[in-house]
Formats: structure tokens, C-alpha cells, sequence
């Protein structure tokens, strides 16, 4: 960024002590530097690009690990129903703690790994371990079998999330694209009004200096015209007045189009800078083929781009869709080592020892009659994509209209151009005229005289 960027930054922010407007010029590509610094719609923009960002880190999010924990305990007292129960009233006093640790895979399958520890302690004389430690290692693994099985099923919402990331960076070139047009339309525009300001105080001199010529006209020694001829250019200066109060009126209103392009108020004073276009257009600007156009509108243009991102993040939503529609069916297999002893440290060695091992294996299934939510779920998802695609076509019909109308624009704004400079020579020749015909003597019976 040029070194004038945060000069003029400080002194739009500080109140202008001067009672005069702080004119400040600047060239096309300074102001361009400017608005895409300061402009409020980019940078809200790249928030949603960064808060998009956010969701596909949330999204990758659903494979890591997770470290469960549980500490509990209590005292229970029950009146003793037999002889067998060791005591009158037994009274039991747990305390029970376990840790587990949850890994999900990206195929599908999620393996759990679980150590459990408890501690009892009870008046039951049949107890020949108390207090008694019972720990156990636990090893799980769950297969989805229907709904959820596969890596392409579990990466639909993080496919979805980084198309929704894309669309929002392309939503974000799409708005400083815009930005940059909507620059050089309020630039070129501020600079054509300011240009047209020039041309009317000149139009209104050169009206100033014809009235006064008619005005010495009126002189008895030259007599060549009549209070009429006098009204008439006094009229002529008026509006030429006017015109000149009207073009600096739309000049400043372009000066704060463009300020609010490129520079926000802020309300403390800074309304008295104004921003004035200088420099001048390529006069070797060339216009390129109209086919060539339509086919880098179709390849490049970010709002096309955006449309297709988002295309592909509805896809991935009929994935998930299709994917809900599925009855729940689960394989849940595990194995487990236990061990009992007197203190901690001789049950954790029977428990790691491996010599009681367990396994089990279980299929779960859930299904849900109907599935009415699931279908129309389903259903709603491919329409949406059926919509988008027909969208996508009327967008493509747009973009090439929009193509072929700007072609013709600017070809025939070239051929405008040069008509009215020839209109502008002309009406040079004819003013430098109307000016030496106005000094010329008068012939006639007084000039004879003289």
C-alpha cells in the first residue's frame, strides 16, 4: 500500500479544522487501492468467508477423539432377608470410576477403549475379599451395517461444509469484482462531471462576454442591437447559470458516491474532505472479439463459480439425505479383561495380566415405520438440486445476454466518441467564429463618416 494510504487514513479520521472543503486528488489506481482496503461490504464479506471457513473445521471435527470420564459412589443399607447375607442389616459402600476414550473412523466403524475401576466395602461376613477392587479394560468396536457405512456417506457434511467455504470465497472475489466496477463507474463518472464543470463555467464566460458585446451594441456609435437582443442574452446567461450551480451540485454528489466506495464517514468532521478525480482513460483501448468474451464470462465470472459450489453442497446434502432414509443396523463387538484383589494395584495386574478374557458381539437395529420425515427429507434435497441446475442454465443465459449487451455498449460508446468530438471541433470553429465576426467594425454611413 503506498505511503499516502494511512496519511490520508489519519486525516479522514481526525476532525478538518478548516472551514474550506480539504480537496484531496487522487488517481484511479490510488482510489482503487483505497476502497479495497476500507470498503464496509468487502470487509464484511471476509468475515463470511472466514466464518464459512469456521464450518469446515467444525465439520472435520467429527473424527476427533473423545475422552469420556465418570467418578461415582454411594452407600446403600438393606435388612438382611437371610442367614446367607452375612449381616443383619449388609451395608455396601461403592465407589466407582471410569475413564474411556472414543475414536470414530472415517469408513465408518468407531472404536471405544474404556478402563473401569471400583472399590466395594461391605459388613458382609461371607466377604472373603473386603474391601474389595474390581478393575476391567474394555475394547469396543461398532460397524454401521445400513446407515452410516462408508467413507463417502461420513464425508458428505465436510464436503458439504467446504463447498459452502467456497462459495463464500467466491462470494467474496464476487463482491470485489463488483467493488472494482462499481469504483470505476463512480470514478470516471465524478471525473466526466467534474470535466463538464469546466466546460460550463467556460460556456457560462463565453455567455457573460456575448451579453456584454450585446450590450456595447447598444451604444449609439455602433447601434447594431436592440434591448430585445440584450434580454434574450441575458436570459442565455441565466441558464448557463443555473446549468453551472446544477453540474457542481451533481459533481459533489459524485464525489460522495465515490467516498462512500472507498472511505466510510465516520461523523467527526471528515465531510469536509472531498476526493477529486484526476488523469484520463486508455485512449488505446481496443475492443476484443465478442466470442472470445462470452467464453471468459462463462470461465471466469465468480458468480457462476458461486453458483456451482453451491450446486455441489446441495448434492452432498442428498447424500446425507439418501443416507437418513437407511434403517439404523449396527454390529457392536467387544472384548474385555477383569480382575478382582485386595488393593488396586493386585486387581490392575489380574485386569493387564489377560488371563479372564471376555468377548461379546450384538447386532442393533433401529427402524422407524413409515419414514415419512426420511422421504420427504430425501425428496425436498433433490429438488433443490433439480432447482439449482435450472438456476444455473438461466444464470448462463443471463451472463452471455449481459455479454453481448456490454459488447455493443462499448462499441457503440466508441462510435458516440467519435461523433461528438467532430460535433466538438465544429462547434469550435463555429464559436471562434461567432467571436471574429462580433470584433469586426461595422460598415456603413458612420464608418464612412470616421
Amino acid at each position: 500500500m503506498r505511503a499516502w494510504v494511512p496519511l490520508l487514513a489519519v486525516a479522514l479520521a481526525c476532525p478538518v479544522a478548516a472551514a474550506e472543503d480539504d480537496v484531496r486528488a487522487l488517481t484511479l489506481r490510488e482510489v482503487l487501492d483505497l476502497g479495497l482496503a476500507y470498503n464496509l461490504g468487502l470487509k464484511s464479506a471476509r468475515v463470511d468467508a472466514l466464518i464459512a471457513r469456521l464450518d469446515v473445521d467444525a465439520a472435520g471435527a467429527a473424527w476427533d477423539p473423545t475422552l469420556t470420564s465418570e467418578v461415582g459412589g454411594g452407600e446403600s443399607l438393606s435388612p438382611s432377608r437371610s442367614q446367607l447375607a452375612g449381616a443383619d442389616v449388609v451395608d455396601v459402600d461403592n465407589f466407582n470410576f471410569v475413564l474411556g476414550l472414543t475414536k470414530p473412523l472415517r469408513l465408518g466403524p468407531s472404536l471405544g477403549l474404556t478402563w473401569r475401576a471400583d472399590r466395594t466395602f461391605t459388613n458382609s461376613s461371607f466377604s472373603t475379599i473386603n474391601p474389595a477392587y474390581d478393575t476391567a479394560l474394555e475394547l469396543s468396536l461398532t460397524v454401521p451395517l445400513l446407515r452410516g457405512r462408508g467413507r463417502h456417506v461420513q464425508e458428505a457434511a465436510l464436503r458439504a461444509s467446504r463447498a459452502g467455504a467456497e462459495s463464500a470465497r467466491w462470494a467474496l472475489v464476487e463482491e470485489a469484482t463488483a467493488l472494482v466496477e462499481e469504483i470505476h463507474a463512480a470514478f470516471w463518472n465524478l471525473r466526466y462531471l467534474e470535466g463538464r464543470v469546466a466546460v460550463l463555467e467556460k460556456s457560462l464566460q463565453v455567455a457573460v462576454d456575448i451579453e456584454a458585446a450585446e450590450r456595447r451594441k447598444l451604444e449609439p456609435d455602433i447601434g447594431r442591437s436592440t434591448r430585445l437582443d440584450v434580454t434574450k442574452t441575458e436570459a442565455e446567461t441565466k441558464r448557463r447559470e443555473a446549468a453551472l450551480i446544477q453540474g457542481r451540485r451533481e459533481a459533489a454528489d459524485a464525489a460522495d458516491d465515490l467516498r462512500r466506495l472507498v472511505l466510510p464517514f465516520t461523523g467527526e468532521g471528515d465531510d469536509r474532505v472531498v476526493l477529486k478525480a484526476v488523469g484520463a482513460p486508455d485512449p488505446e483501448f481496443s475492443v476484443p472479439a465478442l466470442g472470445p468474451l462470452v467464453e471468459a464470462a462463462l470461465a471466469r465470472r465468480p458468480d457462476l463459480a458461486r453458483t456451482d459450489a453451491d450446486l455441489r453442497r446441495l448434492e452432498e446434502e442428498v447424500v446425507q439425505a439418501e443416507d437418513a432414509l437407511r434403517m439404523q443396523l449396527d454390529l457392536v463387538s467387544g472384548v474385555s479383561w477383569r480382575g478382582v484383589g485386595a488393593d488396586v494395584e493386585d486387581s490392575a495386574g489380574d485386569t493387564l495380566a489377560g488371563d479372564t478374557p471376555s468377548a461379546s458381539a450384538a447386532l442393533n437395529l433401529t427402524w422407524t415405520f413409515g419414514r415419512r420425515a426420511a422421504r420427504a427429507a430425501l425428496r425436498r434435497a433433490e429438488l433443490q438440486v433439480e432447482r439449482a441446475r435450472i438456476d444455473r442454465r438461466e444464470q448462463v443465459n443471463g451472463i452471455v445476454v449481459e455479454v453481448r449487451k456490454a459488447f455493443r455498449g462499448v462499441e457503440a460508446a466508441r462510435l458516440e466518441i467519435e461523433a461528438t468530438d467532430g460535433e466538438g471541433r465544429a462547434a469550435a470553429e463555429a464559436l471562434e467564429g461567432e467571436r471574429q465576426r462580433l470584433a469586426l467594425p461595422r460598415t456603413g454611413v458612420k464608418q464612412m463618416k470616421c
